[in-house]
């Protein structure tokens, strides 16, 4: 974890009721035998351009992706990076250490596609552990891409729903995570075919992404910021429970052996370091979500910028003392070899 970042969001020892970055540690429960929800994906959303979206709130904007018609919703900013890189150190330790959780052998000269490099943590530790792999990384906005990149990487500023032709049936593994905020409903199924159509066959995919819909609440702020988040993501067509679906679709695109692996994590200080990198990571994240929010008018919830980072703050405050909960999910398929 980048040190500055934790020193100014994590102080040991502060008194009840402050905020700080919680750390947990607690079995990682499965929820792989929990029912499916029957809610349907949204088939409607309010642009945030209509008329009845709200009046933005003024703030400080952080800078944001700037690539015409995407949805993404997260910064593109130097301390988006620092989120990132710490993510993917929380990711790696939710699953045993492991960066490849596919099944898939890779070996010198295998082909890799990273969809959605963001600052590249994942590519950079994949190219570090396999020396020799081949890595193409893709991503709608390059302002976090690694500079320089690692020397079996090449980097391209270009959306994952409109791959290269000469990509076809060219990767042994493809890779994508982070999308629930960045794909709209009727964009996952061209994603989705786009990475099939590039995996060769007997190759394999890895997703990995928030399951925002189980989120466990605790406390007012935190169903305060969960209310603004289905509200923005209704507005903007995203699907905040991808992850209930994200299986089936992975199955649609034509891949089998589908395998999914969900996990939740306690936010707080009771729990460990794996619980403390939760907590900063969920709480810089909504943090992030600040421009996307107020620019909507606070979603019937907040009235000014105060407000709104109060709103966070006591959030943070919920998850430590009541143990606020999040999760994530790893679907895992091989397309047939004909």
């Amino acid at each position: 974890m980048n040190t500055a970042l934790a020193a100014r969001l994590f102080t040991p020892g502060l008194r009840r009721g402050s905020v700080q970055a919680a750390a947990i540690s607690r079995p990682l429960a499965s929820l792989s035998g929990v029912p499916r929800p029957t809610t349907q994906l949204p088939q409607e959303y309010v642009p945030l351009g209509h008329p009845d979206a709200h009046r933005a709130i003024p703030h400080a904007i952080r800078n944001h992706q700037s690539a015409p018609k995407a949805e993404y919703l997260l910064p593109s900013d130097r301390i988006e990076a620092d989120r990132l890189q710490l993510q993917h150190d929380m990711f790696k330790t939710l699953y045993g250490g492991k960066n490849l959780l596919s099944g898939a052998r890779l070996t010198k000269n295998s082909q890799v596609l990273d969809s959605g490099v963001g600052s590249g943590a994942w590519l950079t530790a994949i190219s570090k552990e396999i020396p020799g792999i081949h890595i193409q990384g893709i991503d709608i906005e390059d302002n976090l891409f690694p500079r320089p990149a690692p020397k079996n990487v090449k980097l391209n500023r270009m959306s994952v729903l409109d791959l290269p032709l000469s990509w076809t049936n060219r990767f042994d593994l493809v890779h994508q995570r982070g999308f629930v905020l960045g794909l709209r409903r009727e964009e996952w199924p061209v994603a989705l075919a786009q990475l099939y159509r590039v995996t060769k066959p007997g190759g394999y995919i890895q997703i990995l992404d928030g399951n925002l819909s189980r989120a466990r609440n605790v406390g007012p702020a935190n169903r305060m910021q969960n209310a603004m988040l289905a509200e923005l993501c209704r507005r903007r067509g995203l699907v905040l429970n991808v992850t209930d679906h994200l299986a089936d679709m992975v199955r649609a695109a034509g891949f089998r052996g589908v395998k999914e692996d969900a996990r939740n994590i306690v936010m707080s200080s009771r729990n460990g370091k794996l619980g403390r990198d939760a907590w900063t990571n969920q709480y810089l994240a909504f943090k992030g979500l600040k421009t996307p929010m107020l620019k909507a008018g606070g979603l019937n919830q907040v009235q000014t910028e105060g407000e709104f980072d109060q709103m966070i703050e006591d959030m943070g405050r919920e998850w430590e003392e009541k143990g606020g909960e999040c999760g994530y999910v790893v679907v895992c398929a091989r397309k047939p070899l004909n």
